[in-house]
This record gives C-alpha cells, sequence and structure tokens, in this order.
C-alpha cells in the first residue's frame, strides 16, 4: 500500500533485512515476519508486546549522494511488496534518469507517490460513504491487523481493542484484545509463542470479576468448552464486553441484531472523544436506554447529548445540581442526589427557549436557559449550562424539526391545574371511528367498588395539594414528596392519569391514535394459537370482580380484545399467563386504550422479556433475587435455597406483580409504586416480606410450608381502611403502604442500576441454560432419522445455529425460521435451517467429493431437491438427511444420490452435452429449454407416483410437486421394491452420470495421478462399458416390443376399418405414459448398484466414512465467508450449466 513519503532513519541492520535493491530503491523485511534467528524471535516478541504495529514488508527510496531515506509503501504481504517493486522499476525507475539532479529526482518520486496515495484515499471515503469519520490512525491500523490474523469476514467491524493480558495457568501473555459486534478476540506473541483466542459473544456462558493479588480487576470470560481470565486496567474495556455480551444474548432471545445509527454521522457534537463510529454508537445505544429506562420514555426516543447544570425550583426558591438531557421529543433532567428532583418536559409542549443572564434568586450573573411552555404560562430556569451557546443552538434545532411535524403528536397537557384525564389524553371516548365495538371506560364507573369514602377524600385532598405545589401533568415536579404519596396510594380517581404519566404509556397512545380501535377489531377475526389460550383463559382472569363474570360480558369481552390486540401487535410474545390476571386489574381503573398501552410499556420496557414463551426475564430475575437475598440477608439464603423457594417468587410474585398473592385492590398499591419506580419495587418488597418472615421460614422443613406460611401472611396485609383492622386478631395485620415505606427504607441501597447489571450477568446463565435445552430437543427431534454419533449432530447443530444468527442478523426479517419459531406447534428441527451458502460451505467441509470440478453443479442439485417449499431454505432434519447419505458408510445410500441427482428434471436440458453432428445448441430458445426442463421433471415424478401405487389425481406435476415426490422417494428406506420403483436413466443422463464419477475423483489437473485414483478410474471405466452394453441390449428388446403388439392387437380386432389403427395408437399412448422417456435405451438404478458393487475399489471409495465432528473443526468461530450466490429459489428458471 502507497503512503505518503516520510523520512526515516536507517541505521546499520537493525530490525529490517534488506530483500532487494538497485540505485534508488531498496525493498525491507522485517525481521521476525518469516525470517529466523535469534535476532528474529526478539524484534517479533518487542513488535507484538508494544504493539508497534510495523508493517512486514517497506519500500524506501534513498536519493543519490544522500543519506536521507523516504518511506514511500507500506506491504502486508510479500506477493504486494514484489507488485510495487515491479510497479517501480517499471513505471518510475525508466524516469529518474531524465532529471538533472538527485533533488529533482526525489520531487518527482515523492509528487508521483502523494498523488497516488491522494486518489486512494478519495476512493476509500467514497466507497465507506463517511464511516471512517474518527477513525484514528491506531485503531485503522489495529482494524487491519484484527482482520490479518483472525481471517475474519470484512462486514465484521472492530469496535475498540485494548492492551491487555491473558493468564493461562501461572503464566501471563500480554497482547492486545480485540472487540467487536459479534466477537472477542485476543492475540499475543511473545518469544516465538502465539497465542490466540477467538470466541462468539453468544458462546459467552459467564463473565465474573476476579479478585486476589495478581487477578485483582481482572474479568473471567466463560464458554462451554473453556475460560479465560483477562486483565485489561480498563474499565471502559470492563463495560464494552458487558454490554457486547448483552447484545449477543439478546440476539439469541429474539433474534434483534444490532444495526448502526447512521443518522450520528449527522449530528453535531461537542466534548465527544475521538473514537471509532462503532464505538461511539455503542455509547449512543446504552446512554440511550439508561436514559429511556430513567425517565419510562418510548422505545424510539434516542438521547441526543446531556450537560450539567442547576434546575431552579419555584416550590423550595432554591437550584439543585443535576444533568440536563436533550432527545428529539423530550427535556429531561435529573438531581445528582437520587430521587431529589427530577423533571420531563415534551418539547412540544415548549413555546421557546431563551438566554437568561440573571439568577432567579438573587439576580447575580448566571448562564441561564429558561423553558417558557405554551399553557399555563409556566417556564422552567436551568442555571449555570456549561456551553450555553451551544446548548441553545442544539435546542432550537429540535424545536425546528418538531415544528413541521403533526401538531397533534404529544399534545398533552403539562401546565394545567386540572388532573382530568380526558384533557391530558385527548379520548373522547365512545366508539372508535370505522370501528363496531365500544371502547369501555375504567370499570370501576361500572361496577362500583367498596371503598372508605374517607379515606378516599383525603388522598384527593393530598394530590390537590400536591399538584398546587409540584405541578400536574406531564411536567411535574418529581421530588421525595411525590414518592412518599404515591406509597400511601393513589385515590381511584386520577389512578389512570398517573399510571399512564409515570409509566409513559401516554406518550404511545398520544402517538398513534386509532392504533388499538384498529388492531383490536381485526386480531379478533384471526384464528391463532395465541387467541386459543386467551379464549380459556378469559373467565379464570380475576374472577371475585363482577365485571369478569360470567354474567357480565363488558369486562370479558374488553379482556378479550385487549389480549388479542397485544398478541397481534407482539407475535414473539403473543400471549402468555399472568398478562390476563395484569390486564383485568388495568382495565378496573383505566380505559380499555389506555389499558392497552400500560401492558404495553409492562410487557416492552418495564418487565422485559417477562412474559414471552419461555419467560427468560422471569428466570434473569429469579437469579437477581437469589443474589439480592445473599447479599441482604445472608441468614436466610441457605435455607431458601435448600427449600427451593425462588422460582416460586419470580413466577408467582414478579409475573403478575403480587395479583395472585394479594386481593387485586390491596396489590394495586404496588402497582402505582412500580408504575413510579420501575421494578426495583417489587425486589425491595420481596426483600421486605422474606426479612419479615426470615424467623419462620428458616424453622420450615419444606417448599409446600413455606409457600403456605407466606400466603398466611399475605392475607394479613390490608390495604389502607381503618375499619378493616382489627386488633383482636391473633396474627397482627399491616398496611400495604407500611410495608411498602419500610420496603423503601430497608432495602434503599438496591437501586434500578444494580438490577440492571445483575441482570446482564444472569441474563447469560439463563439464557445459555435455555439453548443447551433447545439444543437436546433438537437433537432428540432428529435421532431415529440418522446414524450420526450424538457428538457429530450438536456439532453441526452449532454450526447451523451460528450461521442463522449471522443471516438474520443481517436484515433477513422474513426468514423462514425466524417465522416458524412463532408457532409453537412446529418440530424442533424445522426452527433451524440453512441457505444455500451455508450448505455449500458446510457440505464441502464434509464431503471428499468437495475438490472435484463437479462438486458446485452437484451441491445445487442437491440443494434444490430438499428445499422442497422452494423458499430457499433446508430444515436441520433435511440437512441431516443429505449430509447422512453423503457421509456414511452406506455404499447403496450414496449410490441411490448420485443416480437420483442425475435423473431427467433434477439435470437440466442445457447441462446435456448434444450428440448432433451439427453441433447446433440445445435449447436456445429460453421457451424450450424450460419447457423441456418441466416435461422432464415431470415424467420422473408421474413415474415416481405411478411406481409407488399412489392414486394422487393431480392435474398438473409442476415443479414444486414433482421435486417433491423425488426428494420423498430419495429419504425412504432402501428396498428392493423400492429400488424397482426408481425410473431408469436414458442414455444422454447416464453418460452424465459417468462423467460425473470420473470428475469425481480428479481433485486437481495439475498433479500426477494417485495409484488409489488410477485404480477408481479404471473401475469407473469397466463399469461404465458394461453398462453402455447392457443399455444396448435393453434397447434391442424394446424395439421388438412395438411390432409384437401391434400384431395381438390386430388378431383381436373385428372387420371395421381402421379400428386396428385407433386401437394400436391408443395402446401405444397409454405404454409411453407409463414410461418416463421416449428413449428406449436406459439403465436402471438396479443394474447400477450391482455394477457398481462388483468393482472393490469403488465400493471401498463409497464405503469410507467422514467424521462430521472432525470435518466441522475447521468451521471457523466467525464464521463462512458467504459469497454472493444465485437465488435458489425457482432455481431451475434462473442457473444454467451450458
Amino acid at each position: 500500500m502507497w503512503i505518503t513519503p516520510k523520512e526515516i532513519l536507517v541505521s546499520g541492520p537493525g530490525f529490517w533485512q534488506t530483500e532487494r535493491a538497485n540505485r534508488n530503491f531498496i525493498l525491507q523485511r522485517r525481521k521476525g515476519r518469516g525470517t529466523k534467528g535469534f535476532s528474529s524471535l526478539l524484534v517479533g516478541t518487542w513488535d507484538s508486546v508494544l504493539d508497534t504495529k510495523p508493517p512486514p514488508y517497506r519500500l524506501l527510496y534513498q536519493e543519490e549522494g544522500s543519506d536521507i531515506f523516504l518511506m514511500i509503501a507500506a506491504c502486508m504481504s510479500g506477493q504486494e511488496a514484489l507488485d510495487d517493486w515491479a510497479w517501480l522499476e517499471k513505471e518510475l525507475l525508466t524516469k529518474v534518469d531524465n532529471f538533472e539532479s538527485p533533488g529533482e529526482t526525489t520531487d518527482f518520486v515523492s509528487g508521483k507517490i502523494a498523488s497516488i496515495v491522494a486518489i486512494h484515499e478519495v476512493e476509500n471515503i467514497e466507497a465507506n460513504d463517511g464511516n471512517d469519520a474518527g477513525e484514528s490512525s491506531g485503531y485503522k491500523a489495529a482494524k487491519v491487523k484484527f482482520h490479518r490474523v483472525f481471517g475474519v469476514v470484512e462486514d465484521e467491524k472492530l469496535v475498540s481493542y485494548y492492551s491487555c493480558t491473558v493468564w493461562q495457568g501461572r503464566i501471563p501473555a500480554q497482547g492486545w484484545l480485540y472487540l467487536t459486534v459479534n466477537h472477542l478476540a485476543f492475540y499475543s506473541f511473545i518469544l516465538g509463542s502465539e497465542t490466540k483466542i477467538l470466541l462468539r459473544w453468544t458462546d459467552v456462558t459467564d463473565i465474573e470479576r476476579c479478585g486476589g493479588v495478581w487477578l485483582q480487576d481482572s474479568l473471567q470470560v466463560s464458554t462451554r468448552q473453556d475460560q479465560w481470565v483477562f486483565s485489561i486496567f480498563n474499565k471502559e474495556g470492563y463495560d464494552l464486553i458487558r454490554q457486547l455480551a448483552n447484545l449477543g444474548m439478546r440476539k439469541l432471545i429474539s433474534e434483534d441484531s444490532y444495526h448502526q445509527d447512521l443518522n450520528l454521522l449527522l449530528k453535531r457534537s461537542k466534548n465527544v472523544p475521538k473514537k471509532s463510529f462503532l464505538k461511539r454508537d455503542l455509547d449512543a445505544r446504552k446512554n440511550t436506554e439508561a436514559y429511556r429506562a430513567k425517565f419510562c420514555l418510548p422505545i424510539e426516543e434516542k438521547l441526543d447529548g446531556k450537560v450539567e447544570c442547576f434546575l431552579f425550583t419555584p416550590f423550595n426558591k432554591k437550584y439543585r445540581f443535576g444533568t440536563l438531557y436533550l432527545s428529539s421529543n423530550f427535556g429531561c433532567f435529573s438531581s445528582h442526589v437520587p430521587g431529589l428532583v427530577s423533571l420531563v418536559i415534551p418539547l412540544k409542549n415548549v413555546n421557546c427557549v431563551e438566554k437568561s443572564s440573571t439568577n432567579a434568586n438573587h439576580g447575580n450573573q448566571d448562564e441561564a436557559i429558561v423553558f417558557s411552555m405554551k399553557k399555563g404560562g409556566k417556564t422552567f430556569v436551568f442555571g449555570q449550562v456549561s456551553d450555553r451557546d451551544f446548548v441553545v443552538e442544539k435546542l432550537c434545532e429540535l424545536l425546528a424539526k418538531l415544528k413541521n411535524e403533526n401538531e397533534d403528536i404529544l399534545s398533552l397537557s403539562s401546565g394545567s391545574g386540572s388532573l382530568s384525564m380526558s384533557q391530558a389524553s385527548g379520548e373522547t371516548g365512545g366508539a372508535s371511528s370505522g370501528s363496531t365495538f365500544q371502547v369501555v371506560e375504567p370499570l370501576m364507573t361500572i361496577f362500583r367498588e367498596s371503598v372508605d369514602l374517607t379515606t378516599e377524600a383525603v388522598k384527593e385532598i393530598l394530590w390537590e395539594k400536591h399538584g398546587a405545589e409540584f405541578g400536574t401533568g406531564i411536567s411535574i415536579y418529581r421530588t421525595e414528596e411525590t414518592t412518599s404519596l404515591i406509597s400511601k396510594g393513589i385515590p381511584n380517581k386520577w389512578r389512570r392519569e398517573i399510571w399512564m404519566t409515570f409509566s409513559g404509556a401516554v406518550f404511545d397512545k398520544q402517538r398513534n391514535p386509532g392504533y388499538y380501535s384498529a388492531l383490536a377489531e381485526s386480531s379478533l377475526m384471526v384464528k391463532s394459537l395465541a387467541n386459543d389460550e386467551i379464549e380459556r383463559d378469559l373467565h379464570r382472569s380475576l374472577p371475585e370482580h363482577p365485571a369478569f363474570q360470567a354474567n357480565n360480558k363488558i369486562g370479558i369481552e374488553a379482556l378479550r380484545r385487549v389480549l388479542s390486540a397485544y398478541a397481534a401487535r407482539n407475535p414473539q410474545i403473543g400471549y402468555c399467563q399472568a398478562m390476563n390476571i395484569v390486564s383485568s386489574v388495568l382495565l378496573i381503573y383505566s380505559s380499555e386504550e389506555e389499558a392497552f398501552w400500560l401492558l404495553v410499556a409492562i410487557c416492552e420496557r418495564l418487565l422485559p422479556d417477562y412474559y414471552n414463551t419461555k419467560v427468560v426475564g422471569a428466570l434473569v430475575d429469579q437469579g437477581v433475587m437469589d443474589h439480592l437475598v445473599l447479599t441482604h440477608l445472608p441468614d436466610l439464603h441457605a435455607k431458601i435455597s435448600d427449600l427451593g423457594m425462588l422460582h416460586l417468587i419470580s413466577l408467582s410474585w414478579f409475573l403478575t406483580l403480587f395479583l395472585s398473592v394479594m386481593p387485586y385492590h390491596t396489590a394495586v398499591y404496588v402497582m402505582d409504586c412500580f408504575f413510579y419506580e420501575g421494578a426495583k419495587v417489587i425486589f425491595q418488597l420481596a426483600l421486605t416480606i422474606l426479612s419479615r418472615n426470615s424467623e419462620f421460614l428458616l424453622s420450615c422443613r419444606d417448599e409446600g410450608e413455606a409457600m403456605m406460611g407466606l400466603n398466611r401472611y399475605f392475607q394479613t396485609i390490608l390495604r389502607d381502611e381503618p375499619e378493616v383492622i382489627d386488633p383482636a386478631k391473633e396474627t397482627p395485620s399491616v398496611l400495604i403502604s407500611n410495608l411498602i415505606t419500610e420496603a423503601f427504607k430497608m432495602f434503599e441501597s438496591v437501586t434500578s442500576e444494580e438490577i440492571e447489571s445483575l441482570r446482564l450477568k444472569h441474563r447469560l446463565k439463563v439464557v445459555q441454560t435455555l439453548e443447551d435445552s433447545q439444543m437436546k430437543n433438537v437433537v432428540r427431534s432428529v435421532k431415529q432419522v440418522t446414524k450420526f454419533t450424538e457428538e457429530e449432530v450438536r456439532a453441526l447443530y452449532i454450526v447451523v445455529k451460528n450461521e442463522q444468527l449471522i443471516r438474520t442478523g443481517k436484515g433477513a426479517a422474513n426468514d423462514p425460521a425466524s417465522q416458524d419459531k412463532l408457532d409453537p406447534s412446529k418440530p424442533y428441527f424445522e426452527l433451524y435451517k440453512v441457505d444455500y451458502d451455508t450448505w455449500r460451505h458446510v457440505s464441502g467441509m464434509c464431503s471428499k467429493w468437495a475438490n472435484s470440478e463437479i462438486w458446485d453443479v452437484l451441491a445445487h442439485r442437491m440443494f434444490k431437491i430438499m428445499d422442497v417449499k422452494h423458499d430457499g431454505f433446508i430444515n436441520f432434519k433435511d440437512l441431516l438427511l443429505l449430509l447422512d447419505m453423503m457421509c456414511g458408510t452406506d455404499v447403496q445410500k450414496k449410490l441411490k444420490l448420485l443416480f437420483c441427482l442425475h435423473l431427467p428434471g433434477v439435470v437440466l436440458p442445457g447441462e446435456l452435452e448434444t450428440l448432433r453432428e451439427d453441433n447446433t445448441e440445445v435449447a436456445a430458445d429460453a421457451t424450450d429449454f424450460f419447457t423441456e426442463a418441466e416435461i422432464s421433471l415431470g415424467k420422473t415424478a408421474r413415474y415416481l407416483m405411478e411406481a409407488g401405487e399412489q392414486q394422487d389425481e393431480m392435474a398438473d406435476y409442476g415443479e414444486k410437486a414433482s421435486l417433491n415426490s423425488i426428494q420423498g422417494w430419495l429419504i425412504r428406506t432402501d428396498s428392493k421394491l423400492e429400488m424397482r420403483k426408481i425410473p431408469p436413466l436414458p442414455q444422454q443422463y447416464f453418460v452424465l452420470l459417468w462423467k460425473s464419477l470420473y470428475a469425481l475423483f480428479m481433485e486437481n489437473n495439475l498433479l500426477p495421478e494417485t495409484e488409489e485414483q488410477q485404480a477408481l478410474y479404471h473401475s469407473v471405466s469397466v463399469v461404465g462399458t458394461l453398462l453402455l452394453q447392457i443399455g444396448e441390449v435393453g434397447q434391442k428388446f424394446e424395439k421388438r416390443k412395438p411390432l409384437n403388439l401391434e400384431e395381438e392387437v390386430g388378431k383381436d380386432v373385428d372387420d371395421v376399418d381402421g379400428a386396428v389403427d385407433t386401437k394400436f395408437e391408443e395402446l401405444q399412448v397409454e405404454e409411453k405414459s407409463a414410461k418416463p422417456y421416449d428413449n428406449d435405451w436406459s439403465i436402471t438404478f438396479e443394474q447400477f448398484l450391482a455394477s457398481i458393487l462388483t468393482e472393490p475399489a469403488l465400493v471401498d471409495h463409497f464405503s469410507e466414512k467422514v467424521d462430521l465432528k472432525d470435518a466441522l473443526k475447521e468451521y471457523s468461530s466467525s464464521g463462512m465467508k458467504r459469497l454472493p450466490s444465485a437465488d435458489t429459489q425457482d432455481s431451475s428458471r434462473s442457473v444454467f450449466y451450458v
């Protein structure tokens, strides 16, 4: 690679060895790069440890009579260096003699090389669309080295790299750690010892911090086979490893792959460290996820930036230090003191943003920003804003962009003094436009609850006072007072608004007007497994409430619509038990549409992955709970583990938000706090309940006794109504509000950040455990159809799974495997499929025929036959069957496969060599080509159908049906009867089969033939001659049959004129329809098999077994290099071998 000429110091032999030289140019190779000796060993170690990253080869220019050297090229391979050297001798060396002085020569050479470099840089910028912007030279060099050392595919992008030590036993290896979106890689070269590690994130089972003197601040990364300890001494590296591992687990759970946000390139930035675009994007993604979780914002919202400042709080006339966050639709503030004050400002409600130079309290100089709202005359003041001018410009950009959008989006009341939900949400009630059903209002307005009116009135007064002091609606000041008020319970009158506001569901509702009504109506008309499960659980949802009893249809119908609509919205989740209980309570206190959006918030943001088919989120939180019990209740941890209670806590308490263990009117207090504080509330409350019952639990003898005792305790938890408390009871009662307040205080150290960190750790274990179970299910589902060992099937499964992840990660949204995973009725082997690229590579590694010239053609025919759905994919079972035929020891199966691959219709007409003397091209016209192919395939299929004595009245033997019949015959059990059903090969097709047999044994024309190859060629020649003679004899015999048939027919015909000819023509047509081909020359499979079995050399060759596990060891953990290939769908119309 040519580089901009630069002066370097060349003194003595040093680290370089001269390979070629002339009067002006020198070609040198770096010692340690292919050279031998102790000095080369030292130089190689020096380069690896210090990561100087010098190129293996370099080209130098030396001015005549001068000691100055210019480095003009750096090459990564010897061939590249030789090519550049040849160009120098051809293009420059012949011209340097034309200059009068050495200085002019130097100027010419420097200018020529610099112009070439400039041209290449422009071409690279255009090719990369600016993706290399912000990449340092060190990063670019590391990227080149990573691809060179590990040989991964080109689209595998490097995120970052770090100096690192790997501990192997007690011996450390110093090198470099490379982190990509899909892999963790390590490379070290010390004193001739090379260490190379390449792991997929999807194979990582655990990431643990290590302690000790030598391993302080190290990470232990484990897979199913091994574990490694990495010392990076860089916190950013540790965080990035966790983030990338989490992305890998997300890919396994939902095949939700990482995609770059290219809009990041267009954003103006300030105070952003220089890093690769991928690293910037991942940092932005991590910050955005934390931002959305902190303020419960829509999942589409992306953080634009943040700045430290002070928020002026008018309710106490103070400034609170914190961080102002800006995104496309919101400005949010959070104090640095947790829980002190936070604020959410929809930018759609902002009238203008102004600079202010005056402090709101004492009038001193200040760098402030004032947000003026459109309604209510409300303002928000942010003081001492860093980089104020830049922040104001950014806000003006965001406001200008919003100005052009729909005015109805996010038109939320943030300054009104009323808590009326109808104003905040814009709901009109009644039937939606074009809808056939009536949207149900909160069921508590129809079925009145028995509540203490005095308690409700007190709560309403407290909330009115709070609203007057701290504001209402979206832009309420969220303070410690708000938290205290919510823990005491929200009044029923305003519960719907506060749930919608603090959960962020109100944003989704306002962004999607009419969405729910249309979805609910259409989803009920669809027959699906989810709808069947919903129908089964409807009457078991909340039977104690009159709205969900059999004699009332209002609640049942509304619940049916909500659950069906969500199942249609998110097919990956569909419907899960416990969703019906939660949705029932949502419908009591909120309208039908609000209940739907609250369910969306719970399933997709607040409790992610809880309600999918494997309840991954609940299992993950089971591990989180186990860790928290060990940390906060160590005396109880061992007992709870012995009792095995944690799975009941996560699947019963958490999944239903305590609704399954408490009366709903009590558990609704937990939901109040849950929508405000997030998931940490349920952990804090669970720890408090276990702590209160610790003495009882320690005395329990089994799980049943423990759960019954806890259930009795739950019956003593009451809502805040004084008259329900009976002091005379033996078991004292506890108010739910007091229990929640106690939980907040006792386990205040349990934060949302800690829970998210623990979720990542336990997600690795849970997901990999589920993956192991899935692998066992897949292996079990194909156990009876193959002779491969279980280890071989597992090895193949890992390859297929990894390739499917790569394929779906590239945006294959309509991948059949992804669609099949949504249908639980599908067999396990249908969930994993290979496309043609994967099949070509896997079969190439496993087959001994892969080096032959004919292999690509045969591989394509195999894929076409097994692709019975014509969607371009083969399921795992069919793949295994095909490999079993190729790699097993059964000679008959291998020959049957080869014979089948040369049947008419499988072989296209363009692949046949014509025997015409004029050598005219066969099927030159496309229409004739396709017609002939379809006729041949249809005849082959018809023969198979008739030979199988199947009464199929298909009028049209299309390509798909015909290939299906061939595939069905190919995988059936071999028997003499089955062999007789196989259609014979006509002469031209047999010749092609014979040539294929020759080609299978010819691996390289440039190398001399081995004795084994010569024996095989001789055997093929003998068998071919024998079969040709058999075919000739058969042809002569067939030629006599029409004459005999005509004589026999003539004897049976009366004196009616022309009757003989008519009858003969009819019988001749019937006979031709019974034969697949018009030519009488043919070879049957029985003849082909018997002839092959007479040659020991061929029998030995076809009896050789391939160990699938050993063959697949060549499969790199980085995946296969996927090349552009022909579309395999409807391949007979797109692939020609002429």
